[in-house]
């Protein structure tokens, strides 16, 4: 009786836990993911590990997981990468200070136990060891600091070890320095000591109180070479190593087109699979985003010229005024060998995107140019580390792996350029503005595609610019007669474009805060001092705003341009109608001109011109102007003066897709990133460091919200 008891109380506590354990099963389910689901979501993180809301959308119900499980799931795998970096990074640094200990503690017993070595005697006294313990420490520092000097190059190019050194070819020619310019415009007011301080600058309700201050980190002052050193022997022949090593390398990655390369799960771009890189290229720099791109041109420029250009920084920086901000050669290295000349450059570049919104990528690159073999050469360029040099890329935001383009000579002038992007972006140091992450992300903002298609249009206008002998049938001349004044309008309208892309790198600036988060970045306020020749002399007050607009790009693109509302608009025309006085096409794309406009006033006192040059491409596209008083106007129209000479203060538009797929492709995008930017001229040489600019901030700021609701509204995008 007392075992059947037992046994029934024991079926009952057997019953109680299935019961309990039943119930715990209701009130909480688990689930987990499949392996293609895991494998799926692995993919996508590499190319894209912080997606925003649209995006989990979408990958949920590509997968048939809620969103929220998509936004846990990346979350839970950010957290997983940055633990094991982390490990990983102290693993190493324990096993070098358990390196460092034996070292130490295997030169303390040498010393203890030294001897005598001509008698084998006792050894010297301890003043003695002392000495010379000293003097052994001296020269291990000295060591130490040249070997981790070198080391410094050796890891920037995948850690690859120096080598054949007898067999390193002569290097000509002593290390020199280029600037871009010699009178290059001040960056609103960095380069000079008389630029009054914001606080002394804005006064009344603009203060840093009441201003937005969480903007993107501000862009560096110019590079200074006030403690320039040339190279030693031991850093050149690193440096030429490396060379070799990314010439290899890029050449490798076009040649590998079907294993290397694969459609991007995002926007279907080319990408690297980074498995297969890592796999046939060790690289020692795994902690980031990379970002990789592959895109083929065709140019009408001779190979020759390109590969000038490509190897004169100040020439690269006027061919790509939209995306090279500032471009210094800082050393150059030319060798030779059996394969006939390799000429290389240590550049340093600042790369943007056109809003005051996304801080500029920053590189210290060696180029190297090399033949390959009749009519193709090889660019290529790799991140390099220069310590003597008084500019802080220790730590930079980007790292550029081995990347570059392979140019083919073509019959006629004709040039095929194969281009390769490979960076690797820290996105824990500086995060995207949210209107423009996607752009960053996709690819659009650095990538290959931007680069061919800023070229294929560059290129297309020295020809429009320079090969021209008459006046062109699709030309509208207007009040224009003659060749020479037409290149003297051509000519302003391209340094208005490179003076409006570079004024969007506003240094000192503040923010007044946006009235909407969602579509609106709020405004930007910078100030500058300007002496130098082609713009106003003077205090420059500038000021842009970005929002997001739900149409293609075309489209606003096209408004912009349509004279018959522009006096809605743009407050130069006064509310008077505006015409077009001439204007010249600069590409095969008829919707690329540069022109002149007249506005419709009737005073003769307030009477002026506009000058406006616009273009349009696959990604995006730009609206610049500037006004010009009559006489100006008429001399530039005429050619009897050097346009260089006259000052030009550019205000415009810069329109971009917003990197998000959609099914308006054909369009560039169903949403665009409109840039306005304003710049007003507050007063001339002769100013007081102590001058108030509310008057003049209020005035921009007023302008530029102003103009922008007019847009929104005349383009229903309220």
């Amino acid at each position: 009786m007392d075992f059947t008891r037992d046994d029934n109380s024991s079926d009952e506590r057997e019953n109680d836990v299935d019961a309990n354990t039943n119930n715990r099963h209701e009130k909480k389910g688990y689930h987990r993911h499949t392996n293609e689901q895991i494998h799926r979501l692995e993919t996508y993180f590499k190319e894209c590990p912080h997606p925003d809301e649209f995006q989990r959308r979408l990958l949920g119900e590509e997968l048939n997981l809620k969103p929220k499980q998509i936004k846990f799931w990346f979350q839970n795998k950010r957290t997983q990468a940055k633990s094991h970096n982390e490990k990983a990074d102290n693993a190493a640094l324990r096993a070098e200070n358990i390196k460092i200990r034996r070292e130490n503690e295997s030169m303390e017993d040498a010393l203890n136990n030294v001897v005598c070595p001509p008698c084998g005697g006792r050894g010297p006294g301890r003043e003695d060891q002392l000495r010379h313990l000293q003097k052994l420490r001296a020269q291990n520092a000295y060591l130490k600091d040249e070997y981790e000097r070198v080391s410094n190059y050796l890891k920037q190019y995948g850690g690859h070890s120096m080598h054949n050194v007898e067999a390193t070819p002569y290097l000509h020619g002593p290390s020199n320095h280029a600037s871009t310019s010699k009178n290059r415009p001040a960056l609103y007011g960095t380069s000079s000591n008389r630029l009054p301080e914001p606080s002394s600058i804005f006064r009344g309700p603009y203060t840093r109180g009441n201003m937005n201050t969480t903007a993107p980190p501000q862009p560096r002052k110019p590079l200074e070479m006030r403690n320039f050193q040339p190279l030693s022997q031991l850093e050149k022949i690193a440096m030429l190593e490396a060379a070799e090593k990314a010439v290899s390398e890029v050449l490798s990655l076009i040649q590998m087109d079907d294993t290397m390369w694969k459609k991007s799960s995002i926007d279907d771009r080319l990408v690297i699979d980074p498995g297969l890189y890592e796999k046939y290229f060790t690289k020692t720099n795994t902690n980031g985003r990379p970002e990789s791109s592959k895109d083929v041109v065709v140019v009408q420029m001779d190979a020759g010229n390109l590969i000038d250009i490509f190897l004169t920084a100040e020439k690269w920086a006027r061919l790509f005024p939209t995306i090279v901000n500032e471009a210094k050669t800082i050393h150059v290295l030319d060798s030779v060998d059996h394969r006939g000349k390799t000429f290389s450059r240590v550049i340093y570049e600042q790369l943007h995107i056109l809003s005051p919104l996304v801080p500029p990528r920053e590189f210290m690159i060696l180029r190297t140019c090399q033949q390959i073999e009749d009519n193709v050469w090889m660019i290529a360029d790799v991140s390099c580390h220069l310590p003597n040099i008084e500019f802080d890329l220790s730590f930079p935001i980007c790292t550029k792996r081995p990347s570059g383009v392979l140019i083919q000579a073509l019959p006629h002038g004709f040039s095929k350029v194969t281009w390769i992007e490979h960076v690797v972006v820290n996105d824990n140091r500086v995060r995207p503005h949210k209107l423009y992450r996607d752009l960053l992300y996709g690819g659009f903002g650095y990538g290959a595609r931007r680069w061919t298609v800023t070229l294929e249009r560059t290129c297309e206008r020295l020809i429009f610019s320079t090969s021209v002998p008459a006046l062109p049938n699709n030309d509208n001349p207007g009040v224009v007669q003659t060749i020479r004044g037409r290149n003297s309008v051509m000519h302003l309208g391209e340094r208005m474009l490179r003076n409006f892309a570079w004024m969007m790198k506003m240094v000192n600036k503040l923010d007044f805060s946006p009235q909407s988060e969602t579509n609106n970045s709020g405004i930007r306020i910078g100030v500058r001092i300007n002496n130098e020749a082609g713009q106003p002399p003077g205090l420059i007050v500038c000021a842009g705003s970005s929002l997001s607009l739900p149409l293609p790009p075309v489209q606003v693109y096209d408004f912009l341009k349509n004279l018959e509302v522009r006096h809605q608009w743009d407050v130069l025309c006064h509310g008077n109608p505006a015409t077009e006085a001439a204007r010249f096409v600069t590409g095969s794309n008829p919707r690329n001109t540069v022109s002149f406009l007249e506005p419709s006033i009737r005073d003769i006192n307030t009477k002026l011109m506009i000058l406006q040059d616009s273009f349009k491409d696959a990604l995006g596209g730009m609206v610049a102007y500037a006004p010009m008083d009559l006489n100006t106007a008429c001399a530039a129209i005429s050619g009897d003066i050097d346009p260089t000479t006259i000052p030009i203060l550019p205000s415009g538009f810069m329109i971009s897709r917003d990197g998000r797929p959609s099914e308006g492709e054909a369009e560039g995008g169903s949403y665009t990133l409109l840039t306005v930017a304003f710049q007003i001229l507050v007063s001339g040489p002769s100013y007081s460091p102590d001058t108030n600019l509310e008057v003049s901030a209020t005035t921009v700021n007023t302008l530029i919200s102003s103009t922008v609701q007019r847009i929104k509204a005349m383009l229903k995008c309220e």
